[in-house]
């Protein structure tokens, strides 16, 4: 039987966690962590008081363009080893899917230990990154107009410049003053001003490797701006390593451009009620042909139906024949915007009949994700 954990339960969730994810919490980090567990909903499965399994859903929003949706954020889903191959984990997920539509959060985002198994319940990756490694010798700067580098904490502005890099793609964390305190406590903040903010990076320096785990340009100068800074520590690194998002072009612009650079998938994503999603989906649609989109959804039923999208909204019509039959996880990194209508088509998940209609409702906005939970 599954239940909610209370206050009382919380020290067997930390033990659960340390020893599935081989870590150990000093005594202020576990207060630290059963505060953060006050503002989640963790779900467990027990064995005569002993917890056995567990899933944490965290209530976040996501930018998806201009447009704030909620989402719950599946994490430490965990089991002792005694228990597993029992279905516990199975159980947990259908359970968070059910939860997550009773409080209104129709998409879902997790980071997966293992991709496959989360593609089984119907997440799908939606986003991932590109690492660039550099060494100290490639550490060469670009022409740029005249700016200003600052060193600061995240103030305001910073704060402003995710909004707006945020706002151009699918998928973006929305960020409370309490998930930013945690960037500043972690990583080193510097901005690129000319008339005004265009852009930051956050970063880490340690034994000899420059990490930039955010690189966020607005504008072309702040692009070269920042590469320049990072490009100043020469003297300092050996290495620098620079997390970006995918489509991100500051690879090409180096006098060397043959460098490494990695691609990894990162976040998977779902949608967990279809109707609602797609209402707020198609608000962005203009104008499109009428068509008939038919779902297959085997752990959340409720999404398994045809329904009408035009121009007017969502209709769910039963029985009706499907222009473009899918499936959640497809749906869902279509939707995002991660894969293509072509791409599906490619992978063999619809036929080519079917798309044109799909393009027809296609975001023009790339995804990117930053953080992680």
């Amino acid at each position: 039987m599954i239940r909610t954990l209370e206050e009382r339960d919380y020290s067997q969730s930390l033990q659960l966690s340390e020893y599935a994810f081989q870590y150990k919490l000093s005594e202020e980090e576990r207060e630290q962590r059963s505060e953060q567990m006050g503002d989640q909903k963790i779900f467990g499965i027990f064995h005569d008081d002993h917890l056995a399994a567990k899933l944490h859903l965290m209530p976040f929003q996501t930018w998806f363009g201009e447009r704030m949706i909620p989402m719950g954020g599946v994490a430490g889903v965990a089991t002792y080893p005694e228990y597993r191959r029992n279905g516990y984990v199975r159980k947990l997920l259908l359970h968070s899917l059910e939860a997550m539509k009773e409080a209104g959060q129709f998409i879902s985002m997790l980071h997966p230990f293992y991709i496959d198994f989360y593609r089984k319940f119907g997440w799908e990756v939606f986003a991932s990154y590109r690492q660039m490694t550099v060494d100290q010798k490639e550490l060469s700067p670009l022409s740029t107009a005249t700016c200003t580098i600052r060193r600061e904490g995240v103030t305001k502005e910073v704060m402003e410049a995710y909004d707006r890099y945020a706002k151009k793609h699918n998928g973006m964390l929305v960020r409370t003053d309490a998930w930013w305190k945690k960037k500043e406590d972690q990583w080193h903040v510097a901005t690129y001003h000319a008339d005004e903010m265009e852009g930051y990076i956050l970063y880490t320096i340690s034994e000899g490797v420059m990490t930039v785990d955010e690189f966020l340009p607005l504008t072309p100068g702040a692009r070269k701006g920042l590469w320049n800074f990072i490009c100043q520590h020469d003297s300092m690194v050996l290495t620098v390593k620079v997390k970006l998002a995918e489509g991100e072009v500051l690879p090409l612009m180096l006098k060397n451009p043959r460098i490494k650079v990695e691609d990894y998938p990162y976040f998977m994503a779902r949608v967990v009620d279809v109707e609602p999603f797609l209402k707020t989906y198609l608000r962005d649609k203009e104008t499109f042909e009428a068509f008939t989109l038919k779902v297959v959804d085997q752990h959340a039923t409720w999404n398994s139906a045809v329904w009408h999208l035009s121009v007017n909204g969502v209709e769910r019509r039963d029985g009706s024949p499907a222009d473009v039959e899918v499936g959640i996880k497809e749906l869902s990194a279509f939707t995002f915007g991660f894969l293509s209508a072509a791409d599906l088509e490619a992978m063999g998940h619809i036929d080519a009949d079917e798309v044109a209609f799909l393009e027809s409702v296609s975001t023009t906005r790339q995804t990117c994700f930053q953080d992680f939970f």
